[in-house]
């Protein structure tokens, strides 16, 4: 059988394990006979496409109906949203009868066969053998994180984030392999500059390209000027191509948590780096000159590389408590850690720190540039993983990856044959995977994937009623927001965009009118018209398991003025009740409630 023949069918196969992996979120997406988002922030993606496709907003970069009376910009790129409400306003042009959340729902799943091929094709880059790459594309679709990736009814855009990811270790590999190739330079740089049209963050896809060429440069063997002046010109031109859309670039923000004149800065000094290398050989002073233009070029954006450096961190106070950045084995040491980690990452991850230091003194010691670039990019990846839950795009498939291939490159020294090993690494796969295989098959998921919006969602309904006659500002935890703006056509004080000192802003203003009481918050935020009320923690664990939270406890853990409207005996003046849902036991307590402050009609 031909290999290209062989590696498709790999391909077609891993790539359906993976999509019937995806489905088994269909309990949290598909709710009472309809789709609905998986995920906080998939409720956003969906109202802001459903908004572009075939509402009456259409596409906005900058929304007013957020974090009011200011109103905030969209941390998210144009590209994603824009594109996908495009897709969907062309399906609802062809078949009118389209459920447009039907449509929205399945785009991670049926995306599922680009990032596999992605991946496919990476392992034959690498000279991988067939039976490893099936390995590890099954591996890659068994793994839960995947699954948060490409689950149906996941609208978030990390999918597509590790879809730039695998296309830069693709093309790079295609370009440090054949650097002479312009036609190669072009499509490496293509894949750089538009990638962060769809993250702004993956404008840090040129740190590898840029560590590869630097370590070739030092051992006098970096590609030749004439194709490191395509790749840059590329790069840049591709950047500026995909800012010119952006709002925020067109105002002359110079932000990393926008689409803005940062993000051209980024591809033009990564440019000048690349042209630099083409240009100058390697002498003492060279190396003093690339430190000297380094340093200059730091400077106008040094403030933003703290900021962007505690965000990858977790350091920011305000993403102190949110579980995304938290890295995974910092969630070791908490209650049930190691069973959540083993269940996302598998019993592999503990390979991690292996597979790092391995591919660090590979990439020192190879003399070939695609070796180099691959190294690297596995190092970067997999440390990038280890920072934060939801930097895993980066770095989930390089350890798979990176493992298969020393495993595969061991066994080629040894003479042991390609059938006795891949036997006996899928013997050690499945003890790895006993955890996710456990947590991940034929489990029933919350509606939304969150337990608190499972709860609540049956309130939604009855504010949409009353936000479609009177709109208005519905104060509520941040959590909440996203999941308002889904469901009515009331703006919220605040949501879960979490990154810029404006949101921290914000979100103390929150917190300020949450420990107010019922009669303060009415002269201190005149431009509320609904308060969403939901209780936290009204069950704990105990000697026998989870129990009820006594009332008193529950008042304790929640804010002041969500504790007021949910155990005060009577309804605080000006305050309408609009809907509860109660506790069905012996404490017998609306725990979510939503009210009209009638005072402000």
């Amino acid at each position: 059988m031909k290999p290209s023949v062989t590696y498709s069918a790999i391909w077609l196969m891993a790539s359906t394990i993976a999509v019937f992996m995806a489905l088994q979120l269909d309990s949290a997406a598909f709710v009472d006979g309809r789709y609905i988002p998986v995920g906080n922030d998939s409720f956003y993606h969906a109202r802001r496409i459903l908004d572009a496709a075939i509402g009456v907003r259409g596409f906005y970069q900058f929304d007013n109906m957020i974090h009011v009376p200011e109103g905030s910009w969209v941390n998210w790129p144009w590209a994603y949203d824009y594109l996908v409400a495009r897709a969907l306003a062309m399906a609802v042009w062809i078949r009118p009868s389209i459920e447009p959340m039907a449509f929205l729902a399945h785009v991670p799943v049926v995306w599922i066969f680009v990032n596999m091929g992605l991946l496919t094709m990476i392992g034959r880059q690498i000279r991988l053998g067939a039976a490893p790459t099936a390995i590890v594309l099954l591996g890659f679709a068994l793994l839960p994180l995947t699954q948060t990736l490409h689950g149906v009814g996941i609208i978030d855009h990390h999918f597509i984030e590790l879809t730039f990811v695998l296309a830069a270790v693709c093309s790079g590999l295609l370009y440090f392999s054949a650097s002479d190739r312009v036609v190669n330079a072009i499509v490496l740089g293509i894949v750089l500059g538009m990638a962060p049209a769809f993250h702004n963050g993956l404008f840090i896809l040129q740190i590898p390209v840029l560590a590869c060429v630097l370590a070739q440069w030092l051992r006098r063997k970096a590609p030749r000027n004439r194709s490191l002046v395509w790749l840059a010109g590329t790069l840049i031109g591709s950047t500026l191509l995909v800012c010119l859309p952006s709002i925020p670039f067109r105002v002359l923000q110079f932000e990393f948590w926008t689409l803005s004149w940062f993000h051209l800065y980024i591809a033009g000094c990564s440019g000048l780096c690349l042209i630099f290398f083409g240009w100058r050989p390697v002498t003492k002073p060279n190396i003093g000159l690339l430190l000297a233009i380094g340093t200059v070029m730091v400077v106008p954006i040094f403030a933003k590389l703290l900021s962007g450096t505690a965000f990858l961190t977790g350091d920011l106070q305000v993403l102190a408590n949110i579980t995304e950045v938290k890295s995974p084995f910092a969630r070791i040491s908490e209650p049930g850690g190691i069973l959540w980690v083993t269940s996302y990452y598998s019993r592999i991850i503990f390979l991690a720190p292996l597979i790092v230091g391995l591919f660090a003194v590979r990439a020192w010691h190879s003399d070939d540039s695609a070796n180099v670039y691959f190294s690297i990019f596995v190092v970067f990846g997999v440390l990038l993983m280890l920072a934060q839950y939801r930097l895993h795009p980066f770095g989930s498939w390089a350890l798979l990856l990176g493992s298969l291939l020393l495993i595969d490159e061991w066994r080629d020294r040894q003479g042991i044959s390609p059938l006795a090993a891949s036997a006996a690494t899928l013997l050690v796969f499945a003890i790895a995977y006993q955890p996710p295989l456990k947590n991940g098959l034929f489990y029933i998921h919350p509606p939304g994937f969150d337990r608190n919006y499972a709860a609540t969602r049956t309130l939604f309904p009855s504010l949409a009623a009353e936000c479609a006659e009177k709109s208005g500002t519905v104060l509520a935890y941040s959590d909440d927001g996203h999941y308002i703006r889904y469901h009515t056509d009331c703006s919220v004080f605040t949501n879960n965009f979490l990154l810029t000192p404006f949101h921290a802003k914000k979100i103390l203003e929150a917190d300020t009118l949450l420990q107010m009481t019922p009669e303060q918050l009415l002269r201190a935020a005149p431009n509320v018209k609904y308060v969403f009320v939901r209780m936290y923690e009204i069950f704990e664990r105990g000697p026998n398991g989870m129990q009820p939270t006594p009332i008193p406890a529950v008042a304790a853990r929640n804010a002041p003025l969500f504790a007021a409207l949910t155990f005060a005996p009577e309804f605080p003046e000006n305050f309408r009740l609009i809907d509860e849902i109660r506790v069905k036991d012996d404490r017998d307590f609306a725990y979510a409630r939503v009210f009209q402050i009638v005072q402000n009609d």
